[in-house]
């Protein structure tokens, strides 16, 4: 069923002003200001990547990095393996389409899986899909595709692919509109357009919104999206956000709640690449507005939850790295945004610019993701043919973990003490064999000298025994004195 067409019906541009009215004011863009330039210092990790897309730390410190063109790749101990992960599914790769996400399951320690999104070709036209592999260190095995979106199309853009594990061992994934399939937005009956709940095998959960009702497909927990590039969860306050592209302006950022309409197509702050209105409402009844949006256009790719001591003062903030800046004339070098949250609230924006090291200083590189490392750094990918992982770490390096330098501590006064006992050891061997040798050179004149101090020592005892006789005789208690 189409939910909100249902309820909004209207003729022209003045009847959807009417309608217009009758809700509440729209959600502001923040004024945006330029972050200083001295806050963190970037190193290259990586180069010569194929359009990466997606990034993914392993436990052991190593990365994966998928590339749109299908390939999926190691980065073994700083060094990118020449040799792509064997195992990867066949993608469709051109327009936005290819080799997407990849997330590790939460308990990837213990079952090593790994999950990919990524545009395969059906019977019914292409359209996402999701599988995951177990992840040997060379090559992906027991390969499963566990879901596959009723997203049908002919296009090659506007997949979403974004993925994100929720601390119920779900997980949440964003489907994008077609491009050419807007309207599905606003049609529970398919996947467009919409973001999906799922359990770790590709399942619905029991207690997705949408269960029961005859009207809507069982996987959907929010819909009217336009292309959700990005979706995270936030562990400090239970917050799922995305961001999303708009067409010329209207890129957002939105809190994902279930069963929330969020709009589009019938509401957005952009307006059609023709420069026509592809609506004239910003809102409506029953639809939920963006935390913030963009306007012009940004081109939202990536998104992180900033967390940990490394950049403590964006701790809370969100990171959104940006494809095209240059649509904003003041910021058009500053591909990066912090938009800024405090107590919840959104509390400003800084534009942030990122350059690759040793790179031409007039260019602005078209950023595709952004993630938190487990050390607190920040990890960029670069989009295009020739891609760069950047890692971005604060000014005057990287704070020391606490429990890590006590550990280390202790390793080292561990080694310390052992290095001690050794040398002890061999001193203590080394004078009881110089010893020996002494007694073994001179054994007649060291008997000799033993006898003589064993009958010093008998005749010492003898008199001190002697001594002591006599003087507890002359101490004794006379015949019939009184005492017991």
């Amino acid at each position: 069923m189409i939910k909100a067409m249902e309820r909004l019906t209207f003729t022209g541009v003045a009847g959807a002003a009417a309608l217009a009215v009758a809700v509440s004011a729209p959600v502001q863009a923040q004024d945006v200001t330029a972050a200083p330039d001295d806050q963190f210092t970037v190193e290259t990790v990586a180069s010569g990547l194929d359009y990466p897309w997606s990034i993914a730390f392993l436990p052991d410190g190593d990365m994966l990095v998928t590339e749109l063109t299908g390939q999926l790749r190691l980065i073994d101990d700083g060094v990118l393996v020449d040799a792509p992960i064997t195992g990867t599914p066949e993608v469709i790769f051109g327009g936005q389409g290819g080799l997407s996400d990849v997330v590790l399951h939460p308990d990837f320690a213990t079952n090593n899986l790994v999950y990919l999104t990524y545009s395969a070709t059906r019977d019914k036209g292409n359209t996402l899909v999701i599988a995951r592999a177990e992840f040997t260190g060379t090559a992906l095995e027991n390969f499963e595709e566990i879901f596959e979106a009723n997203a049908y199309r002919s296009t090659k853009v506007h997949y979403g692919a974004r993925m994100a594990f929720l601390p119920d061992g779900t997980f949440v994934v964003t489907s994008g509109d077609g491009f050419d399939y807007r309207e599905q937005s606003q049609n529970t009956e398919n996947h467009f357009g919409a973001v999906l709940r799922l359990n770790d095998d590709g399942s619905v959960p029991a207690d997705n919104p949408y269960v029961g009702d005859d009207s809507a497909l069982d996987e959907i927990y929010s819909y009217g999206h336009r292309n959700p590039q990005a979706i995270v969860y936030d562990a400090a306050t239970g917050r799922i956000y995305s961001n999303e592209h708009g067409a010329q302006g209207g890129d957002e950022i939105n809190i994902i709640e279930p069963k929330a309409n969020y709009g589009w197509p019938l509401a957005t702050h952009g307006l059609d690449y023709s420069g026509a209105y592809v609506s004239p409402l910003t809102e409506f009844e029953g639809s939920t507005q963006p935390l913030t949006y963009w306007t012009p256009s940004i081109a939202p790719s990536g998104m992180a939850v900033v967390s940990g001591e490394a950049f403590a003062d964006w701790d809370g903030d969100l990171l959104v790295t940006a494809l095209a800046a240059g649509n904003v004339e003041d910021f058009a070098d500053r591909n990066l945004r912090r938009v800024i949250i405090d107590n919840g609230e959104l509390a400003g924006e800084e534009a942030i610019r990122v350059a690759v090291p040793g790179g031409d200083e007039g260019d602005t590189e078209r950023l595709r993701d952004v993630r938190m490392a487990p050390d607190g750094s920040i990890f960029i990918l670069t989009d295009g043919e020739g891609g760069h992982v950047l890692r971005l770490i604060p000014v005057g390096g990287m704070p020391q973990d606490t429990a890590a330098a006590i550990e280390e501590a202790r390793d080292a006064v561990g080694e310390a003490t052992q290095a001690v006992i050794e040398a002890v050891t061999e001193g203590a061997k080394a004078a009881a064999d110089a010893v020996e040798e002494v007694i073994d050179a001179n054994k007649d004149d060291v008997a000799d000298a033993v006898n003589s101090a064993v009958e010093a020592t008998a005749d010492a005892v003898k008199e001190g025994a002697e001594a002591v006789r006599e003087a507890v005789s002359s101490d004794a208690p006379a015949e019939g004195a009184s005492g017991e």
